[in-house]
């Protein structure tokens, strides 16, 4: 075989080897910070649904006018607590003959805690302290911060922790509506 035959056989040079190296890493790293950033989205959704879950509960609680340890309550609310927890909390217990004119907001040792609940996901956190939302049997109305009038809403803000400005917005009115955004 001549000199010239053996040449071409050799393979790949370094450079070559080098620039394929190059494209595989440039393509996985892409790929992995969409990855990332969908992750973010996924846990911040996942977060707001269970919250969301939470007020749902509070609602279906007064709708069906369930008793608490054995007494009617006025109604079910939910009442921000820290950055990464809430309660759902029982009004007046048979202490309120009119439960339409007793304040709706949490009040500690008047309500009971029905239930202390923490955001499932540890990088996602309210953005700010919330209004108590509160439904009182039977309809149920719906008290935004004690007050009921007709269009009054909330925004709660679930955000990222390591970026405040990634956040799902939670709608509640006092038509009853529960819209996350």
């Amino acid at each position: 075989m001549s000199r010239k035959g053996l040449i071409d056989q050799r393979g790949f040079t370094l450079v070559e080897i080098l620039v394929v190296i190059f494209i595989i890493g440039t393509m996985s790293a892409a790929v992995l910070f969409s990855f990332g950033k969908g992750q973010e989205g996924a846990m911040l959704t996942r977060a707001a649904a269970a919250f969301e879950s939470d007020i749902r509960r509070a609602q279906i609680l007064a709708i069906t006018s369930r008793d608490f340890e054995g007494s009617t309550p006025c109604g079910y609310g939910v009442h921000y607590l820290t950055q990464r927890t809430y309660s759902v909390y029982v009004g007046k217990i048979g202490g309120a003959a009119n439960c339409q004119s007793s304040n709706h907001n949490f009040e500690g040792g008047i309500d009971s805690v029905f239930g202390e609940s923490k955001i499932v996901e540890n990088r996602v956190v309210f953005q700010a302290v919330f209004p108590d939302v509160f439904f009182e049997p039977p309809d149920p109305a719906v008290y935004i911060n004690n007050d009921k009038s007709v269009g009054a809403s909330t925004v709660i803000k679930l955000c990222l922790e390591t970026d405040p400005a990634k956040c799902l917005n939670l709608t509640v009115d006092t038509a009853g509506r529960i819209v996350t955004q």
